[in-house]
C-alpha cells in the first residue's frame, strides 16, 4: 500500500524507488542543463563508411523539470562531491563534472548495487554529456566502482585524443 512507503528512505532512493540508468542519466543531465529536459541521443551521428554522415541529432527540448536556481544549486553540490567528496574518482583535469555516487545495500554481502550519474563538460560551459553508470553484485561503494567507469567513459568520449 502506498501508506506502508517510507518517505524518509524514499527521498534518498531507498525503500522501493526504482528507476533506470537511462532515467538517472536524464536527471544529471537535467540538473547540468539548467533545469531542462531534454530527449537523450545514443549516438551523436551516424556516418557511412566514406565519411559521409548520414543522419545527425539536434538538441530537442521536452520541457523544464526544475527552477534554474534550483538546477544550480543541486549542480554545484554535484560540482563539489567530484571535487572533494565522494565523486572523486571521477576527476578529469580540464573538465568540469558534477556527480552523484550511490550505493544501495540489498542486505547481503558482496551485493551492493551501487550507482554514479554526472554531466561534464568544458568549465563555465553547458554539459556535453550525462552519464550513468550502474554495477550490481559489489562489496565497495558507487564512489569506488562506478565513479572511475563513469571517468573512462567520459574521458574517451571528451577527450578522445587522450586514449591509449
Amino acid at each position: 500500500r502506498d501508506s506502508d512507503v517510507d518517505a524518509g528512505r524514499m527521498a534518498f532512493g531507498q525503500e522501493r524507488l526504482l528507476v533506470t540508468p537511462l532515467q538517472m542519466a536524464m536527471v544529471a543531465g537535467t540538473i547540468g542543463n539548467g533545469g531542462i529536459l531534454m530527449r537523450p541521443f545514443v549516438v551523436d551521428r551516424i556516418v557511412t563508411p566514406n565519411g559521409k554522415t548520414r543522419v545527425k541529432t539536434k538538441p530537442e527540448r521536452i520541457r523544464r523539470a526544475v527552477s534554474p536556481a534550483t538546477a544550480r544549486d543541486v549542480g554545484d553540490m554535484m560540482v563539489r562531491a567530484v571535487q572533494a567528496g565522494t565523486g572523486t574518482a571521477a576527476q578529469i583535469p580540464g573538465l568540469q563534472i558534477g556527480g552523484q555516487t550511490g550505493t544501495a545495500e540489498t542486505g547481503g554481502a558482496g551485493s551492493n548495487v551501487t550507482w554514479f550519474i554526472a554531466f561534464a563538460g568544458e568549465a563555465g560551459e553547458r554539459p556535453e554529456l550525462a552519464i550513468a553508470v550502474v554495477l550490481q553484485n559489489q562489496s565497495l561503494t558507487g564512489g569506488a566502482t562506478a565513479a572511475p567507469i563513469a571517468r573512462q567513459v567520459m574521458q574517451a568520449l571528451l577527450q578522445p585524443t587522450a586514449n591509449p
